[in-house]
């Protein structure tokens, strides 16, 4: 086998020459050994690259972003979910060219220094928000978009849906409108047992057109087939209901998941597991990670031909890496969840534009965005500074969950912390989607009688370790 010319280090040949090219001018190396009828032509030396480009800085930044909104804000603030905090991550290469991630988590920036971005760029475990900020880079370095880096593209735009937590049915109602105002055509909602999600549902479906569609996420809260089925079957006869997300965590029953599929009209969707696929337990996925895992689980749901949603939390540069990478992957159809909408800014420059519920795939270099540095600099915190939410839940208040009962009697239940009641919850002691079952926060006004309320609440759950 031929050696590697130590002149050129670029095909594998014994000597080099040169040769011009008539038409252009330039100066090809030519090998001068192939075989018989073929001439392998290479650029020369000082076009390519003098050394192998490095990160030479690599940050992390710490904002705290509000919600958008009051109501999001007070929601946000009483449930068990994230805060105002997101992560900025930033790149830069002994080059100059800058790379931008976010996440909602922490990830060391020390270890990227000195790496080449084309070499670390598929490697999960350096971190979501880190590994954005070195694809950003490295497309912008290759002059490509990131979905070149990820794939093929198969699709120009890409969907996505609006995110709340659990709130009233009124709140609910005003965000499906602000959604609306915002071009987008899916809403996945949180349902939750402590909320009545028939009349949530009805209340919201009058204000949408009739093909806005609805995935109902019950994060297992229905705990059982026999139980979602009862459920389920009441919202199979809306029309906007579109999907259903883990009634109850299917892993704990792939029998009786397979019987829910079968007997409810709307598919039914769980974060991905390899078992689900071989049980026929779901109708899509809910698929996310970094880039190699997500293709991993993504090749899996195509062999089985079942859709998916990205779920990638973050700002609008995550939402810009989800549809670059939405569009490679084939069965990537169901509406992402990116949750950016969420705050009160997005970080970027020039919103993402949602039209009929689809984003524009990006063709510019990188990620194709450009990141608000002004609004970086005024969210900006020490990494100790805690979150409003955070200061929020350091205060006292009790958490009142009722319905109606005999005689218009109504059945109370009252907690000091919704982590509390979630595990009341999962673990059956209460009835959970009763019909007109409400949720009441009542802070605290210093008053006596709110401190001996809480007081005797906190002495009850502090007696029954496995609530704590």
């Amino acid at each position: 086998m031929d050696k590697s010319c130590r002149r050129c280090s670029v095909q594998r040949h014994h000597r080099c020459a040169r040769s011009l090219d008539t038409q252009s001018g330039s100066t090809y190396r030519r090998t001068s050994a192939p075989p018989v009828g073929i001439e392998r032509w290479t650029i020369p030396l000082k076009t390519w690259r003098k050394s192998v480009m490095k990160i030479a800085n690599a940050t992390r930044l710490s904002l705290n972003i509000p919600f958008y909104c009051k109501r999001v804000e007070r929601a946000m603030h009483r449930a068990q979910t994230h805060d105002e905090r997101v992560y900025l991550y930033r790149i830069e290469t002994d080059e100059g060219i800058v790379g931008y991630g976010d996440s909602l988590s922490v990830s060391d920036v020390h270890t990227l220094i000195g790496q080449n971005p084309f070499q670390i760029m598929n490697n999960d475990a350096i971190g979501f928000g880190p590994q954005l900020a070195v694809l950003d880079a490295v497309g912008k370095a290759a002059d490509v978009p990131v979905h070149a880096l990820l794939g093929t593209k198969l699709r120009d735009r890409c969907p996505i849906s609006w995110w709340d937590i659990d709130m009233s049915p009124a709140d609910w109602v005003a965000e499906a409108r602000e959604s609306l105002k915002r071009g987008y055509t899916s809403f996945k909602m949180k349902a939750r047992p402590w909320r009545d999600i028939l009349q949530q549902v009805e209340a919201v479906g009058k204000v949408v057109p009739a093909d806005y569609k609805f995935d109902i996420d019950f994060n297992g809260f229905l705990l059982n087939q026999a139980k979602a089925e009862i459920i389920l079957q009441q919202l199979d006869n809306h029309p906007n209901v579109g999907i259903y997300e883990s009634p109850f965590y299917l892993y704990g029953d792939l029998i009786g998941a397979r019987i829910l599929r079968e007997r409810v009209c709307k598919p039914v969707v769980e974060h991905f597991r390899e078992e689900y696929l071989h049980a026929h337990a779901c109708d899509g996925f809910v698929i996310g990670g970094g880039v190699t895992e997500v293709r991993r689980q993504a090749a899996l749901a195509a062999a089985f031909n079942k859709p998916f949603w990205l779920q990638m939390v973050g700002t609008g540069i995550t939402t810009a890496f989800a549809v670059h990478f939405g569009s490679v992957l084939s069965h990537a159809q169901l509406p992402y969840i990116t949750c950016h909408e969420l705050w009160k800014h997005d970080l970027l420059k020039k919103r993402l534009d949602v039209i009929d519920g689809h984003i524009q795939v990006s063709d510019a270099p990188g990620l194709g965005i450009e990141v608000d540095e002004k609004a970086v600099e005024k969210y900006t915190v020490d990494p100790d500074t805690p979150t409003p939410k955070r200061l929020y839940r350091r205060k006292k208040r009790i958490l009142r969950i009722s319905w109606s009962g005999a005689a218009k009697q109504k059945r109370i239940w009252e907690f000091t912390d919704e982590a509390i009641y979630q595990k009341t919850f999962y673990a059956g002691s209460i009835p959970g989607f009763e019909g007109g079952v409400t949720l009441e926060v009542i802070e605290d006004d210093d008053s006596a009688t709110f401190k001996k309320a809480h007081a005797t609440l906190a002495k009850r759950e502090a007696a029954i370790p496995a609530l704590r």
